[in-house]
């Protein structure tokens, strides 16, 4: 019987062209590659590869085998890879691109630890799925929660604070009257940001359009971190860059919104243990936040 290791070995060689890709892909040392080729040519009687200038290199009777395994090694890597996730469930959410970046992908590798059997398959759209057509579990909505046939939690209520780079003040905790020295960017999926906190705030910008306009509010916060001006933005999608701090948040007015970023799933499909889980693991999370800035007005 030809051993099926050497077997291996010889097609990832012919798979790679490189027996020191070949011998990491199987997890052995060059040499011992090299042992396995020897003895499958010694099992079959013929000479399958030979040494050349580059390295190893398949012979005609190599190339003929070759052909004749084809992507069998191939097809039962993913026949064993299909049997291990046999007991792996999959959980398909659908999110805003700046929930999953901002605060959902931080936290997951707490999830998996808690739930390694659950297998994420997360999808960013600024659309409303429909989870009666769709085929989506569950979802982080952002709204008022007035959604039909959905189970609904509140994560979080929305606020507007104000978030910009260190470097662009000397003062730790400047007068809000500074703001005026700093361009304001926008966000153009949420152009009336920046509108509604300075009405609340009661206060008025010299230039409201003189600041760079992004697509994402990700993008934004990136412009932020490197100096461009300040931005106004929901507490939770700036916690690391504030800890580590890449921004500062000055104690100027936050405040507080109608809408609110929401757990949901369709009322009338079964709760599964998977979404029961997420859910649950969200409403955690949502809870242990502590918000990077201390007063709240509003």
């Amino acid at each position: 019987m030809v051993s099926l290791r050497a077997l291996h070995a010889f097609s990832l060689l012919a798979k790679h062209g490189r027996a020191a890709r070949a011998a990491e892909d199987l997890g052995v040392t060059p040499s011992a590659l090299t042992h396995l080729l020897r003895s499958l040519e010694s099992e079959l009687g013929a000479a399958l590869v030979v040494r050349d200038g580059r390295g190893l290199a398949l012979t005609e009777e190599g190339q003929r085998l070759s052909s004749n395994l084809g992507t069998s090694f191939d097809q039962i890597e993913h026949a064993v890879e299909a049997f291990r996730r046999r007991s792996r469930t999959e959980l398909r959410i659908s999110t805003l691109s700046t929930v999953a970046t901002r605060w959902l992908i931080p936290r997951l590798p707490d999830f998996q630890a808690k739930h390694p059997d659950i297998e994420l398959l997360i999808s960013t759209s600024m659309r409303l799925v429909d989870l009666d057509r769709e085929s989506y579990d569950c979802a982080i909505r952002l709204g008022d929660g007035a959604w039909p046939h959905v189970e609904r939690q509140m994560l979080w209520k929305e606020d507007l604070a104000v978030a910009f780079a260190p470097q662009l003040t000397v003062s730790k905790n400047p007068d809000i009257s500074f703001l005026h020295e700093l361009k304001l960017l926008h966000t153009s999926s949420r152009r009336e940001d920046w509108p509604e906190w300075l009405k609340m705030a009661e206060i008025e910008h010299p230039d409201m359009t003189a600041g760079a306009m992004f697509e994402s509010r990700n993008m934004a916060i990136q412009a932020a971190v490197a100096g461009m001006g300040a931005i106004a933005i929901d507490t939770h999608f700036v916690e690391q860059e504030v800890a580590a701090g890449h921004l500062v948040m000055p104690e100027w007015p936050k405040f507080t919104q109608e809408t609110g970023y929401w757990f949901v799933r369709n009322a009338n499909r079964p709760l599964t243990r998977p979404v029961a889980a997420f859910r649950d693991w969200l409403i955690e999370q949502a809870d242990a936040d502590v918000p990077p800035v201390q007063s709240e007005q509003g």
